[in-house]
């Protein structure tokens, strides 16, 4: 294929010759006189819009029929024409162009030995063209070419591709390409994909959009141990400007063929996408499958909001399934695979400067067997409000009330009011902050054995929160930042086993939950005691040219009493001291982050919990992550991932999660990348770990083929979860 065409939209050098100059200029200069005030020729050469010529000699003007040579232009509307000679017939209205033509529209550059143009019916003849469209920078040739109206085109015995070169990567050949300018669309019949100069695909009918538009996409490909091989072939409908359908039809060969519907809008004030998913007589489990997944977000005006977003699953498991084909991971929450509950919500809100108030619902499917999902809320109310009093005062209201619902268990209804009184004094040296806080909830219990059928509980909280600021400039321009840190709480002690547990539970604990009132619980169902102090230590190193090199923090809490609350609500004995929470970043360099997470039990001096992650980051598609996790009881695994350039355009990826514990893997990832300009492709083989101990092997897959479009399963958003820091860059 010979090279694109990028610089025919220049216009041509006018020549000046030796000794001659002025009689070429003035040739130049009759040939536009008299096409302009000889009868014939204006009449003949008036279109839609004048026309223009250059040319360095011009023969025949006023007769109806002349002929322009030498470095010949020829403009008319927003086109133009370039040529050795042209040749003009008023009668037919026909440019004939001959010799290193060139033709210039917008967004098409042609190229050819020879055409011919009728300049009114805007139509025309072309031979052997080379054609460039600009802003794809596709480009091609053909045999013969067809301008079938303005902005209309076909090629015939034609061939279309985006690289370069006399042998380009990939190619369509077809027998015959039409290009609507128009409506910005191309469509091809009986077209061979070509790579490399073997031909590997046939498609009777093939099309694609040069900007947004209906059609048929290229399909997606992949393997799977629970699902077999898989296709996908989708379809595209561009509703309007704002609004779009995508209709695929995949096939699963251990499974069956599955419809998938994903409707798009987006309005100024509202936006949203559903998702409709039906597998018929699935051959797995002999019914119907079926998936829905709403997401609706609207701005009603004046503060006012309202959103949805609904998941419903008739398959249990649906996400570990068929969660990492066909886009099915951005529909629902919770992620794919190991989630055990979905959630479905929705609420009409207010904000203001002083007001965050809402009415919501909020439910969840189970997708585990013998789990208990969280309670339902139908409905959850709520007001909150925050007002400045004086200078340093303020006061914060938060006040809720909840349905929870339930298929079994305890249900009812809970208001919850906390008003809070607070007073912040700060310099650079510091802080201090006292806060009164009460904590009033009022429950209504139906199903309510063993409980009361009408509870109440009031708790008053003090807290006494401040700091000191330790700053040290060096002499190199580095800036180290102490500080030393300290919250005092006094909550009285309550028993709390009258209560049911609707939403509380033991929260995942680090540096920032010591200083929390309510630090052992969240929910309002459980309000531990506290008569403490925490305490804790951060510190912050900034180099001179602003850049975090370290920063690291200590903590514990000291009880002052001896009996707190469990999550059952009875009262316990308590630890005279908290567990040591640790947590630390380090970066001796711009492009290595060191990360750790850690709990000591302060009794029994040993470690509770510890995350560990290295991560190096030299540049594009290069990064390298160790990790290593570990909770007592329950997890100890370790895991290496990374993915790096091994060879010019090549690159590899690779992640392993080992179960230290059980001494086998948990995770293993293999995937390898080419980027070839104007093709790419990358190709992933997973082995993963399903809730219940389940297995899946799945091989992704995707090629794409720039300004064209991609085949296969775009698995990019996956490497997130497989290795942090790492893309494929498409």
């Amino acid at each position: 294929m010979k090279s694109p065409l990028h610089s025919i939209g220049k216009s041509r050098p006018r020549p000046t010759l030796p000794g001659r100059g002025g009689h070429v200029l003035s040739g130049i200069r009759l040939a536009l006189l008299g096409a302009l005030l000889t009868p014939g020729i204006a009449i003949a050469a008036t279109v839609e819009s004048p026309v223009t010529l250059y040319a360095d000699q011009v023969h025949g003007l006023g007769s109806g029929h002349w002929t322009a040579s030498g470095h010949v232009e020829v403009l008319y509307g927003d086109r133009r024409v370039y040529a050795d000679t042209v040749h003009y017939d008023q009668a037919s209205d026909e440019i004939i162009a001959d010799g290193h033509v060139r033709m210039v529209s917008p967004g098409l550059v042609t190229a050819a030995p020879k055409a011919t143009l009728h300049l009114r019916a805007n139509e025309g003849v072309v031979v052997h063209p080379r054609y460039l469209l600009e802003a794809q920078q596709g480009h091609g040739h053909a045999e013969s070419g067809k301008e079938l109206s303005k902005g209309r085109y076909q090629l015939n015995e034609a061939c279309y591709t985006t690289c370069h070169g006399e042998k380009p990567a990939w190619r369509l050949w077809s027998r015959r390409i039409n290009l609507d300018q128009n409506n910005n669309y191309v469509s091809t019949t009986n077209t061979t994909v070509d790579v490399f100069g073997l031909p590997i695909f046939w498609m009777p009918y093939f099309s694609f959009p040069l900007k947004r538009h209906s059609g048929l996409l290229a399909p997606s490909i992949g393997s799977s141990t629970v699902n077999g091989f898989y296709l996908g072939i989708p379809y595209y409908f561009d509703i309007s400007r704002n609004m779009d359908d995508t209709v695929t039809a995949n096939y699963f060969s251990k499974r069956g063929i599955m419809l998938q519907n994903e409707f798009r809008y987006l309005e100024p004030n509202y936006s949203g996408k559903l998702y409709l998913d039906l597998l018929p007589s699935d051959q797995l489990t002999h019914k119907n499958i079926w998936a829905i997944s709403w997401q609706h977000n609207q701005n009603l005006g004046n503060g006012f909001s309202f959103n949805v977003n609904y998941n419903r699953v008739s398959y249990k498991n649906f996400l570990s399934d068929f969660g990492g084909t066909a886009g099915f991971s951005s529909s629902f929450v919770g992620g794919i695979g190991n989630a055990p509950y979905i959630t479905s919500s929705g609420g009409l809100y207010y904000n203001s400067a002083h007001i965050n108030a809402g009415a919501t619902l909020q439910g969840y499917q189970g997708l585990v067997a013998n789990s208990v999902a969280p309670y339902s809320q139908l409905p959850r109310l709520f007001a909150d409000a925050y007002w400045r009093v004086g200078r340093n005062g303020y006061f914060d209201w938060h006040s809720s009330f909840n349905y929870f619902s339930a298929s079994a268990g305890p249900v009812g209804q809970r208001l919850d009011l906390t008003p809070t009184l607070g007073w912040r004094f700060s310099r650079g040296w510091g802080f201090l902050e006292p806060q009164a806080r009460l904590y009033y909830s009022h429950y209504q219990i139906q199903r309510n054995a063993p409980y009361a059928r009408a509870t109440n509980r009031t708790l008053p909280a003090l807290s006494l929160k401040g700091g000191l600021n330790f700053v040290r400039y060096g002499s190199d321009g580095s800036t180290a930042l102490l500080q030393p840190l300290f919250k005092y709480t006094y909550i009285p002690l309550q028993a709390q086993n009258g209560i049911p547990i609707f939403d509380a539970s033991q929260p995942y604990q680090d540096f920032p939950m010591i200083f929390e009132d309510n630090s052992l619980y969240t929910g309002n169902d459980r309000i531990n005691a506290a008569n403490q102090v925490a305490l804790g230590l951060r510190g912050t190193w900034l180099t001179p040219s602003g850049r975090q090199l370290w920063q690291a923090a200590v903590g514990q809490i000291r009880y002052f009493n001896r009996r707190q609350i469990n999550l059952a609500g009875d009262i316990v004995p308590q630890n005279q001291q908290s567990n040591y929470f640790f947590e630390g970043q380090y970066a001796p360099l711009p492009d290595i982050n060191l990360l750790a997470n850690s709990q000591v039990n302060a009794q029994q001096r040993n470690l509770q919990r510890l995350d560990l992650r290295a991560q190096w980051l030299p540049g594009p598609q290069r990064v390298i992550n160790l990790d290593y996790r570990f909770t007592r009881g329950f997890v100890n695994q370790t895991g290496i991932s990374g993915a790096w350039p091994i060879y010019k355009r090549w690159q590899a990826l690779g992640s392993y999660q080992y179960d230290v514990t059980n001494h086998k893997p948990l995770e293993e990832l293999v995937g390898i990348g080419y980027d070839g300009g104007c093709w790419a492709a990358h190709m992933m083989v997973a082995h993963q770990i399903l809730l219940g101990g389940q297995s899946n092997n799945v091989l992704y897959l995707e090629i794409v083929l720039r300004g064209l479009t991609s085949l296969g399963n775009a698995s990019n958003g996956l490497l997130g979860q497989y290795v942090p820091g790492a893309s494929m860059e498409f």
